[in-house]
């Protein structure tokens, strides 16, 4: 715990700040920018194509997207990937259907994101409710998409 508050000290993490803008494209080729996800919470999941921690945690979130999807903004940012047929099978693969942004290394920075899986939780004004980082239990995950509702 205390390695985890120098990092986030260390690379100026402060939650209730607003969310870094960003303009990616989906895999339809759709643009989605920030300010898109006004309005309602969002869950943001920076992942990779060959991270096994990323393979078994989409589709335990993938369970929250089916059900809260209509309430939630979900995006799965894919880091290493513009081809949206990779990700077409790896989504197929690992099981998820989590709507994906691609090309997510354009914003890595923006967010402090030095690892998969990194997962921002954002409430509907786009402010840092909380940040996971790394694989984590199903309890978390899904205590944070239950205080997005509240």
């Amino acid at each position: 715990m205390r390695l985890l508050l120098i990092i986030l000290i260390l690379f100026g993490f402060s939650f209730a700040k607003t969310i870094p803008d960003f303009k990616l494209l989906d895999e339809n080729r759709k643009v989605v920018k920030r300010d898109d996800l006004k309005g309602k919470p969002s869950v943001l999941i920076f992942w990779g194509l060959y991270c096994g921690s990323c393979k078994k945690e989409l589709p335990i979130i993938e369970k929250y997207y089916e059900r809260y999807k209509n309430k939630i903004n979900f995006y799965a940012i894919v880091l290493e990937s513009e081809n949206s047929k990779d990700v077409e099978e790896i989504k197929k693969a690992w099981g998820f259907n989590i709507p994906v942004l691609l090309n997510g290394k354009k914003i890595m920075y923006k967010y402090k994101i030095f690892g998969v899986p990194i997962s921002y939780f954002v409430d509907k004004d786009l402010k840092v409710k909380k940040i996971l980082i790394g694989k984590v239990p199903e309890e978390k995950i899904k205590k944070e998409i239950e205080n997005l509702l509240k």
